[in-house]
């Protein structure tokens, strides 16, 4: 019975030409936003890589000078392309792509890429996942609720129950037939999205990604389609279902992102960037709390070295001894500012937990939350390349610092040794590995559970549904 009913309804949707052109319209727009995205990503890559190649040329040719005084000139580290950005490019566009390392401090990423946009950048600005998420979700709801008012408008569901078909026969022939239309339109989608993705990235697992990702769109899917139908069944006619879809659908996708965006910077604000760095140059000066002060750690050092080697002067200690100090100052800056940007971090994991509770209030926040993740940019991501670039930059100063201390001795002036191109080239490039897929699956799971709530619980009003749907 099921597979006549579903049979009976593709043939109708297939005869159906209003449905069919617009979905040609949707799926022509967004071929024509995911091109333009992978232009702009092509480019955005090729400005990283010229960028990223003339400073490291500058780092390796600084010349001659002071170590220390190198390890100031600073290097930029990028962001490398996300697997999917120029599907989804998440946080990525509002959050800085660069950041600039130097010793003693640990800076924020910047340049982000809408801030090259101009003032209109943000007018009217759609991303092809966000076509997914909350333009097609009216074609899909609207294409659902219509065939379950249909069926008591024209006359046919009294017909069709006095033939033994049941409710819940009707209404899931019904939703596997659109399910599987949704499907067929969404298969030149996601091989274009691989194509793409392929030609600009070479991630690996790239095929397994854009997969996972077509299985949460159509999860969201089944999730309408589903409410759609039993909004339809549950519905006295097509205006009552028609104006109770477009609400939900104003709520899921226009308001609820919102009011949650709001409520999370409102419940967990964040510190103003005066406030932020004040607190990191107090703590470093007078101590982590229940710490000692940076004079006290310096003091303790040097009167350390004294009894280490057995002398009187710092000037007789056998390495370099302003190094030596550095080294500790550093490593005292470095536990401040890992104190503060924990801190600042667990603020916007918190803000993240909230948008999630969110999402059981609308699929489509579940929805965005997950797409961005397996796109690779999310926030979660973000994190990851700045806890590498953090720990990188330690590396090139520790590693500028210990060559100071082996060619020094005493308490010598600031710029008694020199070193050369050599130094500068022995440091290695930035090699950033992106998280796997798994990071992204696991970072995803409380919104994929989320979006899974959703599918069940439309489930049970379409069950509901099918026991009250009358002629």
């Amino acid at each position: 019975m099921i597979g006549v009913i579903v049979r009976k309804e593709l043939l109708g949707l297939y005869r159906d030409r209003r449905v069919l052109i617009l979905a040609v319209a949707l799926l022509a727009m967004w071929a024509t936003l995911y091109v333009a995205a992978l232009a702009q990503q092509s480019r955005l890559h090729a400005e990283r890589v010229h960028i990223g190649d003339t400073t490291r040329a500058q780092w390796e040719k600084q010349g001659i000078k002071h170590p220390h005084r190198g390890a100031h000139f600073g290097i930029y580290v990028f962001r490398p392309d996300a697997p999917l950005w120029a599907f989804d490019p998440g946080i990525e566009p509002y959050v800085g792509q660069a950041i600039w390392l130097e010793p003693h401090r640990r800076n924020m990423a910047r340049f982000n890429p809408d801030a090259d946009g101009g003032p209109g950048a943000r007018f009217g600005q759609i991303v092809p996942a966000y076509l997914l998420a909350g333009l097609f979700p009216l074609l899909i709801m609207a294409l659902s609720f219509s065939q379950a008012t249909q069926e008591r408008e024209r006359g046919t569901l009294r017909m069709l129950q006095s033939m033994g078909v049941s409710n819940a026969a009707l209404l899931g022939g019904k939703l596997i037939a659109i399910m599987t239309c949704v499907a067929l339109a969404f298969l030149p989608i996601f091989g274009l999205l691989g194509i793409g993705a392929l030609w600009l990235t070479e991630s690996a697992g790239l095929t397994l990604r854009v997969a996972s990702l077509a299985g949460v769109y159509l999860l969201y899917y089944l999730c309408l389609a589903t409410l759609g139908l039993a909004v339809g069944a549950l519905s006295a006619g097509s205006r009552g279902a028609l104006f109770v879809l477009v609400l939900v659908w104003a709520l899921f996708v226009l308001a609820a992102p919102r009011v949650a965006s709001a409520v999370a910077q409102a419940r967990v604000p964040l510190p103003s960037s005066s406030q932020f760095w004040a607190d990191i140059a107090h703590d470093y000066t007078q101590g982590l709390p229940g710490g000692e002060s940076l004079a006290t750690q310096v003091r303790a050092f040097e009167a350390g070295l004294l009894r280490q080697y057995g002398v009187a002067s710092l000037s007789e200690v056998p390495i370099g001894v302003n190094a030596a100090r550095r080294m500790v100052r550093d490593a005292h800056a470095d536990r401040v500012h890992a104190h503060h940007f924990d801190a600042l971090w667990a603020r916007y994991e918190r803000q993240q937990q909230l948008l999630r509770w969110a999402g059981l209030f609308s699929p489509t926040l579940a929805l965005m939350a997950s797409s961005a993740s397996l796109s690779g940019t999310s926030l979660a991501h973000q994190g990851h390349f700045e806890e590498a670039a953090e720990h990188y930059r330690r590396d090139v100063n520790t590693a500028l610092d210990q060559w100071d201390v082996a060619h020094t001795r005493g308490n010598v002036s600031y710029e008694t040794q020199y070193g050369a191109d050599s130094l500068w080239q022995s440091i290695p490039e930035f090699q950033y590995a992106p998280p796997s897929l798994g990071f992204a699956v696991r970072r995803a799971g409380p919104d994929l559970l989320s979006l899974a709530a959703w599918v069940m619980a439309s489930a049970g009003l379409l069950a509901l549904a099918a026991r009250r749907w009358r002629p």
